[in-house]
């Protein structure tokens, strides 16, 4: 019998090995080794991503330029969009990498979007596990985190401005880091994490701000940490920019001048971001019971008359996604751009807030099934599922509120043309020193940046078509002319200048070249 007992009991042991294994690989993984191993894993798949056509937009162009002006100390933001320190402080970086500089900064921007995802799954996971009581691997756990990262990443632009390279998605992965750095009570860890994404976006310092004088407050052995990065604050934002136009607020003069599409323009510019940009950004049953949740967990915690550190949590996360559209708002209508890429931390807080309640809803059902005395496992799954099914059968139909990878693909993929296309036009025309040796040079406005990169020049040194026929600006020597997007207008418009006569030197898929006058003499 001494044979059959080892038998039976060695699987046990190996249940119990394959247990510890699993919790040390669970206590591994927790603290700053978690951020360290998302974002290595979004690194390698940002990578990967380089394998379909890409390209940065005209925001990120720009920054890779003044990059490389940094590193050849000729700084020059005259001409450029707003200075923001963060994505600058990369592309100073990568351009000791030369051309592939522009590929190194959509990796990272591409990074720093899977890392948000994936910090909105962990944060909405633990706020709901927290206010259910449940596990982290229950499913109305589990349930929340999907619903909550998945409504995030089919907002409004999240994959197609994330894509281009843009901060934002960097910027909330960071923000959501500092707040999960909080709930472990790291305070000052958040604090130097915020700071970072306070690089990106001014709007946060009014958090960051005050979150630095409470742990001045709270934290004796933090107070030179805290002076230090505020007096950076204003080095970074300010000093460059001084340095590369000779006005400290340059950058604030130039974001207010949008775009002529921007809601910055509409009758009451409020009304129109919140209204028709932000609260459209994600699904109704997402921002609808995000309320609920709200609601709800504050009546708890009126009730019970003590402080529950989940119901706070979920009520502060979702009052500062509104709060952030509702801020975001209040520039647009001060004359600020108010382009949707800057809603994304709000999609992002409100979504979280929206996953929890889903959550808390799965595991009511589940609590009232028990009540009934159905097994607690068929209960949760039960519960899971009914919450799940309810979320999908909600109109309107989820089918028509998620993105369309197809459009978005094309999209991208034109953009990613239009880089190619300019790259081997300037070489058919025998590279950036005989292009210049012709005279000035104009493009279409967005493609202004990625024109002065490709020719080695300040942003300054390509000019943008014309926003209108009058007045004209002189007429230009060469002119790249393409579609901002494939359904645009060609621009800029060669027969605007009257009397001037081009020809046509280059034609490459997306773009077509022209010249007149050239100073370097005829090709």
């Amino acid at each position: 019998m001494s044979v059959p007992t080892a038998e039976l009991t060695r699987p046990a042991f190996d249940a119990r090995g394959r247990g510890a294994a699993r919790e040390t690989w669970v206590a591994w993984l927790a603290g700053g080794r978690l951020y360290l191993f998302l974002g290595a894993l979004a690194l390698t798949i940002a990578a990967l991503s380089l394998l379909v056509p890409s390209t940065p937009s005209y925001d990120p162009w720009a920054w890779l330029v003044w990059g490389r002006e940094i590193v050849h100390l000729k700084l020059h933001t005259t001409g450029g969009p707003t200075w923001k320190p963060l994505p600058v402080l990369f592309t100073t970086v990568f351009a000791l990498f030369g051309k592939a500089a522009p590929d190194l900064w959509l990796v990272l921007a591409r990074a720093g979007a899977l890392v948000c995802a994936a910090m909105v799954f962990k944060v909405a996971a633990r706020i709901t596990a927290g206010v259910t009581g449940r596990r982290l691997r229950s499913g109305p756990v589990l349930l929340a985190a999907v619903i909550a990262a998945g409504s995030v990443v089919v907002s409004r632009g999240f994959i197609s401005d994330n894509a281009l390279g843009y901060s934002e998605g960097l910027m909330a992965a960071l923000v959501l880091i500092a707040l999960d750095r909080h709930l472990d009570g790291q305070r000052r860890q958040a604090f130097v994490v915020g700071f970072f994404a306070s690089l990106d976006r001014p709007e946060l310092w009014l958090a960051w701000g005050p979150y630095g004088l409470w742990l001045f407050w709270k934290d004796v052995g933090a107070r030179r940490l805290v002076i230090g990065l505020f007096v950076l604050i204003p080095i970074l934002w300010f000093l460059p920019e001084y340095w590369g136009s000779g006005h400290f607020l340059r950058g604030v003069n130039r974001a207010q001048h949008p775009r002529s599409n921007s809601p910055a323009f509409a009758k009451c510019p409020f009304c129109t971001e919140f209204v028709h940009h932000a609260w459209p950004t994600l699904l109704l049953r997402v921002k609808v019971v995000a309320g609920i949740a709200m609601a709800v967990a504050a009546f708890g915690l009126w009730r019970l008359r003590r402080v529950e550190v989940a119901r706070v949590t979920l009520i502060a996360v979702g009052l500062a996604g509104l709060g952030w559209w509702t801020l975001i708002g209040v520039l647009t209508q001060a004359g600020f751009s108010g382009n949707d890429r800057y809603l994304v931390l709000g999609a992002a807080l409100v979504a979280i807030a929206g996953g929890v309640g889903w959550g808390w809803a799965a595991d009511g059902v589940a609590s009232i099934l028990s009540r009934i005395r159905v097994p607690r496992p068929v209960a949760g799954g039960a519960g899971v599922l009914a919450a799940a099914a309810l979320f999908m059968a909600l109109p309107p139909w989820i089918g028509a509120n998620v993105v369309d990878i197809p459009a978005t693909h094309r999209a991208l993929v034109y953009q990613a043309h239009l880089r190619e296309d300019m790259t081997a036009a300037v070489d058919r025309l025998g590279g950036p020193s005989r292009v210049l040796a012709c005279g000035t040079v104009m493009s279409e406005g967005f493609q202004v940046p990625m024109l002065a990169w490709t020719l080695g020049v300040h942003t300054l040194g390509v000019q943008a078509s014309p926003l209108s026929l009058s007045p004209l600006p002189p007429a230009p020597n060469v002119i790249f002319q393409t579609r901002a997007q494939r359904n645009s207008h060609l621009l800029p418009v060669v027969r605007a200048w009257k009397g001037v006569s081009y020809r046509e030197v280059a034609h490459v898929r997306t773009f077509r070249v022209y010249e007149q006058g050239c100073r370097g003499g005829s090709r």
